[in-house]
């Protein structure tokens, strides 16, 4: 599909003015048949002229007024000429007062009924405006605190030519080209909103095969292929990937994995101004998690990625895992993305100093995540990322409660299940309003039973020192099992320790492990875990994602769950609950 398709829908619905964001104008594309690469600036142009009878007339205030570009022959430069003469848009003085004369001038022509318009060879003549950089003619009060007299004059001209009946049976076309949210409200209001979406598979595939051919000495690292190359590179713009094949090209080398993510991420960076990247989920592969606590969350998120690949929308749109630190949940969160295999971001605060641009660039973020749908974006430790509880606090100029606010709505919109999946993580789940943790399924990820901490370190001990023996059964191996667990040492703590032994000891004999737990100074506390723990399963409405879920009458229920879980059932006792969690808050330090 032409990519500029929904510009011209619009126009044959009778929408005259329009506002378009998103993908630049500037990007490539593959331009019809030819499979020749142009910007979509010069496909718009080519399409107005030979499928729709219109002149392209652009303007920005580091070019001024074009038009000749795209006209086939002196003949027709001189009847266009002739128009915008007539309307003084030939020849515009550059000084404080252009902008304005520019806008004047179209509004004069586009209201000027275009009966006797026609084109050399008779047929009908039309114009297609497009003003570029409309965030810089028309900009919204908010991005620098005052609009000058000509910029509100330039307001309101554009409004009054958006609004205007004489354009709308003209047929002639005004474009404002500009970055989100960014141009005047008043504007932006008065414009029907297009916003064009950045290249999808389909569109990148069609690119890369016209490329390939126009850099025919560009080659692909071995084990990367077109498909890969298409998967890395869709939802973003064609152009880095079209610098890396001409460098590819020009320097004889071939061009690698690790070469088009670093773009990615640079591309994703860009247009979401910051509030977006791309989720490496390279370590997800090399990370096993061991122990019956990690199973079951494991087998959760499985069914997600699995659901999130097919588009099932029955599957959540926001999965919080809540437990106590280095109990794996960011690798879960990273490790359902690779599973997945679709597009997957780190999504960080819109939050900003300026009054207003927080509820933009939220909006923003929003969007591009839909567009790039189906995607799963990551927040990891959200309680420290975000603003997630109503308060009465606003210094800030309430650009918290706005994140808030947008947080809310994004997370409470049910068209992204099965499209766009946000995967959270928490140690401290108290620190969410109720409103907004009830928008997540809460999946518990519990500190390691004792029973699975010789499992832990056998993964560990293979993980640093291939090859080594490992018997879990060795005494001095299962008091220091025991040791680490008493001492409330989570895995990463746990593998921090035996990095450590490989170290001083060079190697991770029996001994070895042993005096890693010993010299352990464990920077969390049993306790801290155990309140962490008690949260997770408080914030936790589904009684199957509990650990003990698949078989209650097996488990090895730490002392601090007996009085609390049915072993029978598995049913957990909220009134025991909230009285242990009351018992454990004084001496938790999350």
């Amino acid at each position: 599909m032409n990519p500029l398709e929904p510009i011209f829908r619009a126009w044959l619905e009778g929408h005259a003015a329009l506002l378009v964001t998103g993908r630049s104008l500037y990007d490539l594309t593959v331009d019809g048949d030819a499979g020749k690469l142009r910007p979509l600036l010069e496909v718009l142009r080519r399409v107005c002229r030979e499928e729709h009878g219109m002149a392209l007339v652009t303007y920005s205030m580091a070019t001024g007024v074009e038009w000749e570009p795209g006209l086939r022959d002196d003949n027709e430069k001189r009847r266009v000429r002739e128009l915008l003469q007539a309307h003084n848009l030939v020849s515009v003085p550059q000084d404080e007062n252009e902008v304005v004369r520019v806008i004047r001038g179209v509004s004069s022509l586009c209201r000027t009924s275009a009966e006797g318009a026609r084109w050399p060879d008779g047929k009908p003549l039309r114009f297609c405006f497009l003003f570029q950089f409309g965030e810089h003619l028309t900009p919204r009060i908010a991005t620098n605190g005052a609009q000058s007299d000509n910029q509100m004059v330039a307001v309101e001209l554009a409004h009054i030519t958006a609004q205007s009946l004489a354009l709308r049976s003209s047929g002639n076309l005004v474009l404002f080209q500009g970055r989100e949210g960014l141009v005047d409200d008043l504007v932006r209001g008065a414009l029907r909103h297009i916003r064009l979406a950045q290249p999808l598979a389909e569109e990148k595939q069609a690119f890369l095969t016209a490329a390939s051919a126009l850099y025919n000495q560009a080659k692909l690292a071995p084990g990367l292929d077109a498909a890969a190359v298409v998967h890395l590179t869709s939802n973003t713009p064609n152009r880095g990937l079209e610098s890396l094949l001409r460098a590819s090209h020009r320097a004889s080398r071939p061009l690698t994995a690790h070469e088009l993510v670093a773009q990615k991420s640079s591309d994703v960076g860009e247009l979401s101004e910051g509030t977006l990247a791309v989720l490496d989920t390279v370590d997800a592969e090399t990370v096993e998690l061991h122990g019956i606590n990690a199973q079951t969350p494991l087998r959760i998120i499985e069914r997600y990625a699995a659901g999130l690949r097919k588009a099932d929308r029955t599957i959540p749109a926001n999965v919080l895992l809540a437990g106590p630190p280095g109990t794996g949940k960011t690798v879960m969160g990273t490790e359902t993305a690779r599973r997945a295999g679709v597009s997957a971001f780190r999504q960080f605060s819109p939050k900003d100093s300026l009054v207003g641009e927080t509820e933009r660039k939220a909006r923003l973020q929003q969007d591009i995540l839909m567009d790039s749908a189906p995607n799963l974006s990551f927040v990891d430790e959200i309680t420290e990322s975000l603003p997630l509880e109503r308060s009465d606090f606003d210094g800030d100029s309430g650009a918290s409660k706005s994140v808030t606010a947008a947080l809310l709505t994004a997370l409470g919109n049910e068209s992204r299940r099965g499209r766009s999946l946000l995967v959270a993580t928490t140690n401290c789940p108290w620190r969410m309003g109720a409103a907004m943790r009830s928008r997540f399924t809460v999946i518990p990820v519990l500190h390691p039973a004792e029973s699975d901490y010789p499992g832990i370190l056998g993964a560990m001990v293979q993980r640093l020192n291939p090859g080594a023996a490992f018997d879990p059964k060795h005494p001095r191996v299962a008091e220091a099992a025991r040791l680490f667990y008493a001492k409330g040492a989570n895995p990463r703590e746990v593998y921090a320790a035996l990095s450590a032994a490989v170290l001083w000891d060079h190697g991770l004999g029996p001994d070895a492990i042993l005096n890693a737990a010993e010299d352990l100074e464990a920077g969390a506390d049993l306790v801290s875990a155990i309140y962490a723990d008690l949260w997770a399963i408080h914030a936790c409405r589904h009684r199957r994602f509990y650990p003990w879920s698949a078989d209650p009458g097996h488990y090895p229920y730490p002392a601090y769950l007996r009085e609390i879980v049915d072993p029978a059932t598995g049913a957990v006792n909220r009134d025991a609950l909230a009285k242990r969690i009351e018992e454990y808050q004084p001496h938790a330090k999350l």
